[in-house]
């Protein structure tokens, strides 16, 4: 149990135990689930596609009906998409008619996020599609919150109608300017740049929550390397770790690019000066901390059709962050430079150890015909090992899209690969190595609701140097593809109780749990003490002291923002009633012992420059 907890209200879901299907044949960590025990028994399309159509095959992970239970979603270029209710019981079931995907649409990169904060997920929904009489559009469903949807992205500005046939591919969800509501930033295959549906979406927020404006241009994002948008994979995420989400885009032709937050609305091409972007045909992408140093680093997915070497410019780029808004190519060194055409990938910790290991996809018609999806074990070095085979992945047809989830809620990650012009194959995971695990799942009250854009770090055992992690809530893209919303941390061998957990809300609040007992998947629920600005859950000297250091000063808005608890940019007198105001208020902290070995100087910095000793903003109301 917690013996102190920052939050008013905190549930504990216990785990529950996956249906060992008879039949299955175990082989390492991974059993491949059949489509008739799955109940996922549809095919991504009719036949292999040509064109930017063969780059399709899309799916996301999320509890569309607040059930506990994670659901799925498909997207088909010749059919209806596909929704996939989780049963709980080891199996799926599909209630797309009753949901109300009826439309036959050729759709591919998806997304769920509850774009107007009403407490259920909606749809974002892109599309390969030339001028037809379906429209060259975009598609949003917004959650009725009875099991069904309504299309209606014309409406919410966002179905993004373009004159020129569009080559929508994946979509990101992210607060890039911390109102509290998710904004979206769109991709799109196409070599006209002035006509391209790669947009920026900003939510109008209180407003009008779930209705957008298009502000790409405002927010400097129409920049394109040689005029061209091969844009395939966005994400939001705070790299340099000021508060502010950046944005990642993995893009084709060398044109990924990686875009810094300003804070103000506004985003600065960092692409050149921090020595990302090289990779000569970005397709996938993922964003976590492999090396455990307290920053993100960035793996992208590309085409490499020969030997591996560190002086290629083909291939997949591992961009390790060394801090500063700089990073350093590692791909070869690590080992996960392999030949092969690669899309979907995605950091996970498939073995619960406390290193994030990679997997992706491979392949390409007439090219990379039967390249197997491949799984590499992180060794905790800066290395990896192949171990694809060992731990029982076996698909070699046309991977695109790749997802993690914990469909059977057992501390595992279970993975989903979708193969274009096939049948999705769903891997569960039978790890039996008997390590612990943790799943913290965010709902923001401050923050957009789903918590998209949190930082969370936990340390399980206080007294060791360097078994600290850091996770990232995720609302992007790992090509077409989105992983769960939770937040998975793997304990490894660990006895007693997890020490602490911080959460580091993009509101700006610090979220603070003591003591957390592990094997279990944990709610957050975003709350602040008034003046509490040390985020220790009690108003006392520290935060009175904090103020004082800062008194008489301008201060900018962000997670670094010291000693104002009004929200107004300046350190004065409002401040300090604040924190008379309610001094006292809360519960003192627990006495720490003395003897503690410090925290490694990479966390360390990281949590000043978060700054766990601030509000994030005055709340709005809703």
């Amino acid at each position: 149990m917690l013996k102190m907890l920052r939050v008013s209200y905190t549930w504990l879901f216990a785990p529950c135990v996956g249906v060992l299907f008879a039949g299955a044949s175990v082989q390492g960590a991974f059993t491949q689930i059949s489509a008739i025990d799955s109940g996922i028994t549809h095919v991504q399309a009719a036949g292999i596609q040509s064109g930017p159509a063969a780059m399709t095959g899309g799916a996301a992970a999320g509890d569309f009906d607040g059930d506990g239970l994670v659901d799925l979603f498909f997207t088909r270029i010749d059919g209806t998409d596909v929704l996939y209710k989780n049963l709980g019981n080891g199996s799926f079931q599909d209630v797309s008619l009753t949901a109300g995907f009826t439309a036959n649409l050729p759709t591919n990169g998806p997304v769920f996020g509850d774009i107007d904060n009403d407490g259920d997920l909606d749809l974002y929904v892109s599309a390969v599609v030339p001028l037809s009489a379906n429209g060259n559009r975009y598609y949003l469903y917004i959650n009725n919150g009875d099991g069904t949807f309504t299309e209606d992205a014309v409406a919410h500005g966002a179905d993004i109608t373009t004159t020129i046939p569009t080559n929508g591919m994946g979509i990101a969800l992210g607060d890039y300017n911390r109102d509290g509501y998710l904004d979206a930033m769109t991709s799109d295959w196409n070599s006209l740049a002035s006509q391209s549906s790669s947009r920026l979406l900003r939510n109008q927020g209180a407003v009008n929550p779930g209705h957008f404006d298009d502000v790409t241009v405002a927010a400097g994002l129409n920049v394109y390397p040689d005029t061209t948008a091969y844009r395939f994979s966005p994400r939001f995420s705070d790299m340099d770790g000021d508060g502010n989400p950046d944005l990642a885009i993995a893009a084709d032709f060398v044109t990924s690019q990686l875009f810094w937050n300003n804070g103000d609305g506004t985003f600065t091409d960092g692409t050149a000066a921090a020595n990302v972007g090289t990779d000569r045909a970005g397709m996938g992408s993922t964003i976590g901390d492999f090396d455990g140093d307290g920053d993100l680093d960035w793996y992208v997915t590309a085409i490499l059709n020969g030997t591996p070497s560190p002086t290629t410019e083909f291939g997949n780029k591992l961009y390790r962050n060394d801090g500063n808004r700089v990073f350093s190519e590692q791909t070869f060194d690590a080992g996960i430079q392999p030949s092969g055409w690669w899309w979907g990938t995605t950091w996970l910790d498939y073995d619960n150890d406390g290193n994030l290991d990679l997997m992706a996809t491979n392949g390409f018609p007439g090219v990379f015909d039967a390249d197997p999806t491949t799984l590499w074990r992180n060794n905790g070095d800066g290395t990896f090992s192949d171990v694809t085979t060992a731990q029982g992945i076996t698909d070699t047809a046309q991977g695109r899209g790749l997802l993690t989830l914990d469909y059977d809620n057992d501390g595992d990650l279970d993975t989903l690969v979708i193969n274009h012009g096939g049948a999705p194959v769903f891997y569960r995971n039978d790890s039996a190595n008997g390590n612990a695990w943790l799943r913290v799942k965010t709902q923001g009250t401050e923050s957009n609701r789903d918590g998209i854009g949190a930082r969370i770090i936990i340390d399980p055992d206080s007294t060791v140097t360097g078994d600290e992690q850091l996770r990232e809530i995720d609302g992007g893209t790992n090509y077409l593809s989105q992983n769960q919303m939770t937040a998975h941390f793997g304990l490894g061998a660990l006895v007693g109780n997890i020490d602490n957990i911080t959460i580091y809300w993009p509101s700006g609040i610090v979220q603070q749990f003591f003591d957390v007992a592990p094997n279990q998947v944990l709610l957050a629920m975003e709350t602040y003490l008034p003046g509490d600005l040390d985020g220790d859950g009690f108003v006392g000297i520290t935060d009175l002291n904090i103020v004082l250091s800062n008194w008489n000063q301008s201060v900018v808005f962000g997670l670094h923002r010291k000693g104002d608890p009004s929200g107004d940019g300046f350190v004065g007198i409002d401040d300090l009633n604040e924190i008379l105001g309610n001094w006292n208020a809360g519960s003192p902290p627990p006495v720490q012992p003395s003897s503690l070995i410090p925290e490694p100087a990479g966390l360390t910095l990281f949590g000043a420059a978060m700054g766990m000793c601030l509000r994030g903003r005055p709340r709005r109301g809703r």
